[in-house]
């Protein structure tokens, strides 16, 4: 850059700053280009950000599904279920409950861990 600035013609002596006009064509063409360069790079990764976004939304909703069928089908082993636990009586399902809540299991693993 700064030998084309220092160019008088071909066999002559460089003389400093000869041709300014050549300096606002080199720092006009280094903003434009890097503005450009940079554009670029901005672009690629605000693409690669939706695209990761798009694919996250889509996993989303893969996930909210799977857990409406999950409730979907809850619901419909409890509505299956209800005829058999009505004919029980109020201390049978008592225990029943106590048997099957998590807690119960914890317990007995310690127990057994224990002994």
């Amino acid at each position: 850059m700064y030998n084309a600035i220092d160019a008088v013609d071909v066999d002559v002596q460089p003389t400093r700053n000869y041709s300014e006009a050549k300096l606002i064509y080199f720092v006009s063409f280094i903003l434009i280009v890097s503005f450009f360069v940079v554009n670029m790079f901005v672009g690629v990764i605000i693409e690669n950000f939706q695209n990761c976004r798009a694919q996250q939304e889509l996993e989303a909703a893969g996930r909210d599904q799977e857990k409406y069928e999950k409730i979907l089908e809850c619901r419909r082993s409890l509505l299956r279920d209800l005829s058999y636990y009505s004919k029980m009586s109020r201390w049978r399902k008592r225990l029943y409950d106590i048997c099957m809540a998590k807690y119960f299991d914890l317990t007995i693993a310690g127990i057994i861990g224990l002994n």
